[in-house]
């Protein structure tokens, strides 16, 4: 392996292949953001993700975790060394698109990936593009995490749509919950004594979640949609169901909150004479931060000509599985305008404008230049290790 006077070197052989892939990656992220597909669906992005990365060489496989629409694609070092892993996203939002970048995300990190190939002849040690899907809510990272997917992964890296210029100290971590309620029906105006309204439950619920507010930690949040309010007007419910989030920064404090809003519908139901059925999504753990790692991602966009912020994100991914069994780093460079937030018709717009298109390519070169600092740089990734295992 080079030593570190020959880093630099790397780094613009690796930044010089990456520029010739820019019009490829650029066609491949508009494509993603014109024909969206939602969680456990992305076909199209895949197949079109798997065509570029086999061009360049990479040995894709197909379906890894028993999922058909995620990939691995490896390339290999010289000899046996650490793995890198670039964890990217494709999936869309329900009804709106690519209002979070994931276009950006499959397209900028597999234009990384083929980049690293070009120097990983010198370089011991693998670099794998993950592609993980239905990060909008279905967990795919949480099932491949469990199916051993990123068994023997060193480091992870992401890079996320956004508006600054940042790197992740942090996330919301989030357990979704549904509550349906089941009474008896009655003529709503004829015999409504007959009936036990389940929608009262539900309503109850919110009562009562709402009372919970007062003591509940300011880092943490409550949200619930009613999914179903009863079957028609002149009918006394004979059921009703509802959904919330709960979320804080510590998962700890998420698991401990959710007894207690589990026991908010318990008690709506045994005082409206309904009974309550509880059923859970996954568990969507916080961002374990490692100051060690995220340097090495703030002093490659320095040399770059970022100036990276740490930030809180005050959203929730399954990213944050991910991080805490293997250390992680996340970072934004902006590829929409200041102010406007992911999961909005302007940041829709951005995923496929010339900022978003620049930005995707600005973090991409990050990537690049942040994976050749982990495998070529040992004492590097056993720093980044050490803090991780004595994080908390």
């Amino acid at each position: 392996m080079n030593g570190q006077s020959a880093l630099p070197a790397l780094k613009a052989r690796a930044l010089k292949a990456l520029d010739g892939l820019e019009a490829e990656t650029r066609d491949l992220a508009l494509r993603i953001h014109a024909h969206p597909e939602t969680g456990f669906e992305e076909h199209q992005a895949v197949a079109w993700i798997t065509e570029m990365l086999e061009r360049h060489g990479l040995a894709v496989e197909r379906g890894i975790a028993q999922i058909p629409t995620a990939i691995a694609a490896r390339t290999r070092g010289a000899a046996a060394g650490p793995t890198v892993g670039l964890i990217a996203e494709y999936d869309a939002l329900a009804g709106l698109g690519h209002a979070c970048g994931h276009n950006l995300m499959g397209a900028g990190m597999a234009a990384a990936a083929a980049a690293l190939r070009a120097v990983m002849p010198e370089l011991r040690g693998s670099v794998v593009y993950f592609g993980t899907p239905a990060e909008e809510g279905g967990g795919g990272k949480i099932l491949m995490l469990e199916r051993g997917a990123f068994a023997g992964v060193d480091a992870a890296l992401q890079y996320h749509a956004g508006p600054d210029m940042s790197v992740a100290t942090g996330c919301l971590a989030v357990q979704g919950v549904q509550f349906r309620f089941t009474g008896r029906p009655a003529h709503a105006a004829a015999a409504p004594w007959k009936g036990v309204n389940a929608l009262d439950g539900v309503i109850l619920t919110f009562t009562s979640v709402n009372a919970l507010r007062q003591h509940i930690r300011p880092d943490a949040r409550v949200h619930g949609i009613i999914t179903d309010g009863g079957q028609a007007v002149n009918i006394i419910p004979e059921r009703a169901a509802a959904e919330f989030g709960v979320r804080s920064t510590d998962g700890a404090y998420v698991r401990e909150l959710m007894g207690r809003v589990e026991a908010c519908a318990r008690a709506a139901a045994e005082a409206t004479g309904t009974t309550v059925a509880v059923s859970h999504g996954p568990f969507f753990d916080s961002l374990k931060y490692v100051p060690a790692l995220a340097g090495v991602v703030r002093q490659n966009a320095r040399t770059l000509g970022f100036e990276m912020a740490e930030r809180q994100v005050g959203a929730s991914t399954d990213l944050g599985n991910l991080s805490q069994a293997i250390p992680t780093v996340s970072y934004t460079l902006p590829t929409c305008p200041p102010g406007v937030g992911m999961h909005t018709r302007e940041a829709l717009e951005a995923g496929a404008s010339e900022l978003g298109l620049r930005g995707m390519m600005n973090d991409a070169r990050v990537m690049v230049t942040t994976a050749i600092d982990l495998l070529a740089s040992p004492e590097i990734l056993e720093t980044v290790r050490a803090e991780f295992r004595g994080g908390n």
